[in-house]
C-alpha cells in the first residue's frame, strides 16, 4: 500500500507534467491520453427525468474479453485518471473483473472514480467494497459519487423510482462504513435544475449532518448520450429561477484561489449565466481525455458524436490521434464548448492549464 507522501508526490509529478503538456507539448503534437471515461454499460435501473439512456433500445455490449483486448492498446498505458460511468455501472456483473483489467492495462493509473445511482444498496456496497479493497492494496486513490438530487420526495420524482431516496440513504450508510475501513472519498452528486433548485439548501444540510460532500452539476441539454432535449421545457431554468441560481453560483464561487479551481469554475458559470459571457474554464476533453463506451465507440467527450468504433477500426490509438478527432475538437472549441456548463474534470484541466488559470484569477474572472 502506497504511503500518503508517495501519493502526493505522484499527484504533484502528474500535475507538473500536465502543465508542460498543456502549455508546451500541445502546441506541437497531440498530447498523450491521461484521463479516460468508460461508460461500462448503458443499462440503467433508474428512470431519470433528465436522462433518456434508460429508454434507449438495448444494444450489444463489449464482453470482458473484448474490453481487455481494446485496453491492451498502448494508448491506455499513460492513463492516470479513470472514471467508470454508465448507465448504472453496477448492473455490469463483471464490473470488478473489468476494473482489474483496467489496472493491468494502465500502469500509470493512480485515481479511479466510480458513480452510482445507489438504487440497489446491497449490490453497490458489495461491488464497490470489493473495488475499494483492491484500490487500497494497489495504492490507487478511489472516489465514489452517489447521485442524489434532494431529500425525500424530490429525489423520487427526479429518478421516477418509488422509495429512491430511501434506497440511496441505505447505500450511503453502507458506503460510509466502507469509507472508514478503506479511506476513499465519498460524495453526493446533484443535478441542479428548475425542479431541484428550491430544495438545495435542505439537501446541503442533510449532507453536512452526515459528513458527505455535496457536488453540483448544472443541467445541460444534448441530443447525444443523455438525449434529453425533449425534457428541456420541464427542467431548464426560468427567469424566476435566476435570483436563486445566481445566489448559488456566487456562493460556490467564493474563496477563489490557486488551491481552489472549482470555485473559479463556478465563477465562470456565474459569468455565463448572469452576463452571457462564453466559457473560460479549460476542458480536459479537448486536450488529453477521451470517452470509451460499452459498444466500443470513442467520443471526444460525453456530449460529442462518435468518432468511430475501436472494434471496427482495430485501434483506439488510431481514432484518438485521427484527423477526424482533431477536427471535432477544433470545431467544439470554437462552438459547443463556449456554452458548455459541464464541470467534469475541470479541476484537473484548470491546474494543468496553469497560465490560463492564473490569468483568470488575476482578472477576477
Amino acid at each position: 500500500m502506497s504511503s500518503p507522501v508517495a501519493k502526493r508526490l505522484s499527484t504533484l509529478g502528474s500535475l507538473l507534467h500536465g502543465v508542460y503538456e498543456y502549455n508546451v507539448l500541445r502546441r506541437f503534437r497531440r498530447v498523450p491520453l491521461r484521463q479516460l471515461v468508460i461508460d461500462v454499460t448503458y443499462r440503467c435501473n433508474s428512470r431519470c427525468v433528465m436522462c433518456s439512456i434508460w429508454s434507449a433500445e438495448p444494444q450489444p455490449e463489449l464482453t470482458l474479453a473484448q474490453f481487455a483486448t481494446l485496453l491492451a492498446d498502448p494508448l491506455f498505458r499513460g492513463v492516470e485518471r479513470l472514471m467508470l460511468s454508465g448507465g448504472e455501472p453496477t448492473l455490469r456483473p463483471d464490473l470488478v473483473e473489468l476494473v482489474e483489467a483496467c489496472f493491468e492495462c494502465m500502469p500509470s493509473l493512480f485515481s479511479l472514480s466510480l458513480i452510482t445511482n445507489g438504487l440497489a444498496p446491497d449490490r453497490v456496497i458489495s461491488l464497490y467494497g470489493d473495488i475499494a479493497r483492491r484500490c487500497a492494496e494497489r495504492g490507487i486513490r478511489l472516489s465514489i459519487s452517489v447521485s442524489l438530487d434532494g431529500v425525500g420526495e424530490i429525489h423520487d420524482r427526479m429518478r421516477n423510482i418509488p422509495n429512491a431516496f430511501a434506497k440511496v440513504e441505505q447505500t450511503l450508510e453502507g458506503l460510509g462504513q466502507l469509507r472508514k475501513k478503506y479511506g476513499f472519498y465519498l460524495g453526493v452528486g446533484c443535478v441542479v435544475c428548475h425542479l431541484t433548485l428550491p430544495h438545495l439548501q435542505t439537501l446541503a444540510d442533510w449532507c453536512l449532518q452526515r459528513d458527505v460532500d455535496l457536488g453540483y452539476q448544472l443541467v445541460g441539454f444534448h441530443d447525444t448520450y443523455v438525449n434529453n432535449i425533449a425534457q428541456q421545457s420541464v427542467l431548464d431554468f426560468t427567469e424566476d429561477d435566476r435570483p436563486a441560481l445566481h445566489a448559488l453560483l456566487q456562493r460556490l464561487a467564493s474563496g477563489r484561489s490557486l488551491r481552489n479551481p472549482m470555485a473559479s469554475y463556478w465563477a465562470d458559470m456565474l459569468h455565463m449565466y448572469a452576463k452571457g459571457r462564453p466559457r473560460q474554464s479549460p476542458c480536459a476533453f479537448l486536450v488529453d481525455s477521451l470517452v470509451l463506451d460499452a459498444a466500443g465507440n470513442i467520443r471526444v467527450c460525453e456530449t460529442a458524436a462518435n468518432i468511430g468504433n475501436c472494434l471496427e477500426s482495430g485501434s483506439c490509438s488510431k481514432l484518438y490521434f485521427s484527423e477526424k478527432a482533431s477536427a471535432m475538437r477544433s470545431a467544439m472549441k470554437s462552438g459547443a464548448c463556449l456554452n458548455c456548463n459541464s464541470g467534469c474534470m475541470v479541476n484537473i484541466a484548470w491546474r494543468k492549464d496553469l497560465f490560463k488559470y492564473l490569468g483568470f484569477l488575476m482578472r477576477g474572472g
